[in-house]
């Protein structure tokens, strides 16, 4: 057997490290990092071993890949444990943050899993000596996920009663938090006015305003808004066109065109963004994705258009059905509510509620906003 060379094996990892960095978020850079992590196994250096996930994880959660994220981040996790004074606390804690945000995506992952991990980060960040700002705010976000409002509403006020410190999301991100929450809540108005910061430029971060821009969409359109929203839907889908983690946020602007009746638009979105459903594992943003989709052909159908001219490969499930790229328009409603139907039952299932069944039942509601 050959021996190993350590020193080869941290200049070959260090080398794919260095050339990630000059790659943009995506699948290249994924490939060369986990490259990187399968080297670094080959050889007996922890820290290189832990650098390289540190790398992959990064790479995995911008790159949309988020699943290869939280393989790397359990592994991580473990060896923190098991050799603590050889790794950053903070950086270890302020991923975990990433990592929670993104369980409830996947309903494979148990309630009893998510909330063992939530109560877990709970319990490091004050062994760390930090607070549970942070903590509470991403308590929210799952109780939201699973539809228990109560609950939901009760973590996002005791967050915000507790105080800053240095693993908070930044400014820019606690601002979009809180026009989410007004929106959540139903205060159209007010979220959009507490947007303002972010929508003139003064706070901005990897995630916003890409995110902002997104989230006021059906806001400013239940405001009758319209030409305000049509400017920022613009604005931000140039910002989310090109990166497979932004896939939920497209939806959303799928769905505002397809109700300010720019078919043509909406159908564009729908033919150059289907493949990611495939590529992205992730099932929640899936499920938004057919949901805005049953709607825009649901509309079209109301319209009197008949068909929707879309070219999609050979391997989309209703190709067999088209004619010169045309789709009927009340088939593709169909398909894409099952799909919707499918994936919100499974979430359901999981969750133990019935907030996606009430979710798809109001969808139809949502025509009764569209432009005059």
């Amino acid at each position: 057997m050959k021996e190993i060379n350590e020193y080869e094996v941290e200049a070959s990892v260090r080398e794919l490290i260095r050339k990630a960095t000059l790659l943009g978020d995506g699948d290249e850079k994924i490939m060369t990092l986990e490259e990187a992590v399968r080297i670094a196994d080959t050889g007996h250096d922890v820290k290189l071993q832990y650098q390289a996930r540190e790398e992959l994880i990064e790479a995995a959660f911008w790159g949309g890949e988020t699943e290869k994220a939280l393989v790397a981040y359990s592994w991580c996790l473990a060896q923190f444990d098991n050799y603590p004074e050889k790794f950053s606390e903070w950086l270890l804690l302020w991923r975990y943050k990433w990592i929670v945000n993104v369980i409830v995506n996947f309903p494979q992952i148990t309630k009893e899993q998510i909330y063992e991990m939530i109560d877990d980060m709970e319990r490091r960040y004050l062994r760390a000596g930090y607070g549970l700002r942070v903590v509470y705010y991403y308590r929210y976000r799952i109780e939201k996920f699973f539809g228990n409002k109560a609950e939901a509403l009760r973590h996002f006020r005791r967050a915000q009663e507790l105080s800053r410190d240095e693993l908070s999301d930044c400014a820019a991100c606690e601002i979009d938090e809180r026009v989410t929450f007004q929106a959540y809540c139903g205060n159209n108005e007010f979220a959009v006015s507490l947007a303002g910061p972010i929508l003139s430029g003064l706070h901005k971060c990897r995630s916003v305003p890409h995110r902002t821009l997104a989230g006021i969409l059906l806001p400013l359109a239940r405001l009758g808004r319209w030409a305000e929203a049509h400017d920022y839907q613009e604005r931000g889908y140039s910002m989310i066109s090109r990166n497979v983690i932004h896939l939920a946020y497209v939806s959303d602007h799928l769905l505002f065109l397809a109700l300010y009746g720019d078919f043509e638009q909406a159908a564009n979105l729908f033919e150059r963004h289907f493949h990611w459903t495939t590529k992205n594992k992730c099932l929640y943003d899936g499920y938004a994705f057919y949901r805005a989709s049953w709607l825009l052909a649901e509309l079209m159908s109301d319209a009197g258009r008949d068909t929707i001219k879309i070219r999609m490969p050979e391997s989309f499930p209703l190709y067999q059905y088209s004619q010169a790229h045309h789709y009927e328009t009340s088939r593709l409603k169909e398909w894409c509510e099952s799909r919707a139907r499918e994936i919100g039952r499974k979430f359901d299932e999981r969750n133990g509620t019935d907030q996606f069944a009430r979710e798809l039942a109001e969808t139809p509601m949502l025509k009764e906003i569209k432009r005059p």
